[in-house]
């Protein structure tokens, strides 16, 4: 009985933490669209892609190769990989400093969402 009175009155302090918590993750929700990062891939292709993993620009350098459309587009796939990849990793961060070692799956396991 004490056990269950003890899960109690710790239940506010974690209800207040969860509710600081969502309000930070609906800040980092608004930012998603300013964390940028880019991927290059053979020094020709550039592209830059946003936190939610929108693609922002495609750049070709002076030097790309125009002629060969293979070689452009394997270059073009690469480049766009690697910058969901940064963006992807970006996001993850700043969720990190968020929730800390919180493990969310858990979370919304127990919480049935």
């Amino acid at each position: 009985m004490f056990d269950s009175l003890k899960a109690m009155t710790q239940l506010g302090p974690m209800m207040a933490k969860a509710r600081e918590m969502q309000a930070k993750m609906a800040e980092l929700q608004q930012r998603m669209g300013s964390i940028q990062a880019a991927g290059t891939a053979g020094g020709v292709v550039t592209v830059r892609v946003n936190g939610r993993l929108e693609v922002l620009s495609i750049e070709f350098s002076p030097d790309a190769p125009l002629t060969d459309r293979t070689a452009l587009a394997d270059l073009t796939l690469a480049a766009v990989n690697m910058a969901m990849a940064g963006a992807r990793e970006m996001v993850q961060a700043e969720m990190r400093k968020i929730t800390g070692d919180i493990d969310l799956s858990a979370m919304q396991n127990m919480l049935g969402a």
